[in-house]
């Protein structure tokens, strides 16, 4: 089957900072990714290149941070208050979040630093900025059920809940 619009893909990959060498993301450490092709719910650059690809597809491609998460934006780093936590048990550096903003959006961000009183939160991307090397390999290709199309993304056996 053929990687086209409205297919579940199923990925392992690697991810490598090209400048650096540095390993930043291994599925075999994660699990396989999942995502629907062509509702833009992955890079759209490599979405290109798997198009039309079969299981069993291998390939490394190169990334610019314009084609792959984006220019590092310091507008998106943003001092806030322990105060501003009071819903989590514990917080602690590395931790993710989702910000509800108030243009009625939710915004992703990544804990920096915590002194004191103040948190210092990052809404980039961890990989925004930077030149990155995806090693791909395509594990699985099948038709994307119509309640995963109507939802936008990939549904689990056991994990459907949407209540």
């Amino acid at each position: 089957m053929r990687i086209e619009e409205n297919k579940v893909v199923t990925l392992d990959f690697k991810v490598y900072d090209v400048d650096t060498k540095e390993l930043l993301e291994d599925t075999a450490e994660l699990g396989p990714f999942f995502y629907i092709h062509g509702i833009g719910a992955f890079i759209p650059k490599i979405e290109e290149v798997l198009e039309g690809k079969e299981k069993g597809y291998v390939g490394t491609l190169e990334l610019t941070p314009e084609e792959g998460y984006g220019e590092y934006d310091p507008e998106l780093l943003d001092e806030m208050s322990r105060a501003d936590f009071v819903e989590f048990d514990d917080i602690y550096e590395g931790m993710e979040f989702i910000a509800d903003m108030d243009d009625d959006t939710e915004q992703n961000y990544v804990i920096k630093e915590i002194e004191d009183d103040k948190v210092m939160v990052d809404g980039n991307h961890p990989f925004s900025g930077k030149n990155l090397r995806f090693e791909l390999n395509v594990t699985d290709v099948r038709d994307a059920t119509d309640v995963e199309l109507e939802h936008g993304h990939v549904h689990f056996h056991g994990f459907e809940d949407h209540e």
